[in-house]
C-alpha cells in the first residue's frame, strides 16, 4: 500500500501543475495540449477491447468532455479560476478517496470497485472541500484580488456535487473495466495505470461544470 500510495502522490504532485499550466494558456498552446489527451485517450481505448458500440460512445464522451474542457477554459481570469477550482476539486476527491479508503478501511459502497468504501467517500468530499481555501489564496497570491469568493455557500455545495460525480465517475470506468475484465486500462502512469485511469472522475466533472455553467449557476 505503502509504495502505491507514494507513486500516486509523485504522480499527482506531476500532473497537477502540468495540467493547471497547461490551462493557464488558453488558445492553440491549450488545444494542443487538449489533442495530445485525446491522442493517448484514443489508444487506450482501442487498445483494451474491440467492442465496436463500444469504443464509439467512450471516444464521444472523451471528446465531448474535452471540448467542455476547452470552453470552460475560455480566456479570462475569471474563467481560468473557475477551471482550477474545477480541477484542484476534482484530484483532492482523488486523492482523498484513495487516502481515507486506506486508512480508515469499512464497509464497502459497491461490488463494482471492491477498493471504494464509505470512508473513502467521505474522505473525498473533505479532501475535495480544502480546494475552496487553496483556490481564495492563489487568487489572492497571483491577482491580487479574489475575482470569486469560494467561501460562499454555493461553491459549498458546488464543490461537494464535484466530489459526487467524480466519484460515480470513476465508478462507472469500474464498471466498465470490471466487464472487459481490465485492471489497468495502461501503465503510462505510474501507481495510476493510464490516462484515463486518472482522469476517468474529471471527465464526467467536466461534463456536470458544463452544464452548470450554461444554466448560469457558474
Amino acid at each position: 500500500m505503502y509504495n502505491e500510495l507514494i507513486s500516486r502522490i509523485l504522480t499527482s504532485i506531476i500532473l497537477l501543475p502540468v495540467l493547471m499550466y497547461s490551462s493557464y494558456y488558453s488558445g492553440y498552446y491549450f488545444i494542443l495540449f487538449l489533442c495530445f489527451v485525446y491522442v493517448l485517450s484514443f489508444y487506450e481505448i482501442i487498445k483494451n477491447t474491440k467492442n465496436v458500440i463500444f469504443n464509439l460512445n467512450a471516444n464521444i464522451v472523451v471528446i465531448l468532455s474535452l471540448y467542455f474542457f476547452y470552453d470552460l477554459r475560455g480566456s479570462s481570469d475569471y474563467s481560468l479560476v473557475t477551471i482550477y477550482w474545477i480541477l484542484s476539486a476534482t484530484f483532492l476527491s482523488d486523492i482523498g478517496g484513495y487516502v481515507f479508503g486506506k486508512i480508515f478501511k469499512g464497509k464497502k459502497i459497491t461490488k463494482i470497485s471492491p477498493s471504494k468504501t464509505y470512508s473513502g467517500s467521505i474522505g473525498s468530499i473533505i479532501l475535495s472541500l480544502t480546494s475552496l481555501a487553496f483556490l481564495n489564496l492563489l487568487q489572492t497570491f497571483f491577482l491580487n484580488e479574489n475575482l470569486i469568493n469560494f467561501y460562499q455557500t454555493k461553491y459549498l455545495i458546488l464543490t461537494i456535487l464535484i466530489s459526487i460525480v467524480c466519484q460515480c465517475g470513476d465508478l462507472y470506468i469500474s464498471y466498465w473495466k470490471r466487464k472487459f475484465n481490465i485492471k489497468n486500462i495502461s501503465n503510462i502512469l505510474p501507481g495510476h495505470g493510464g490516462v484515463l485511469d486518472r482522469i476517468d472522475g474529471l471527465i464526467f466533472v467536466l461534463i456536470f461544470a458544463f452544464i452548470i455553467k450554461m444554466v448560469g449557476v457558474i
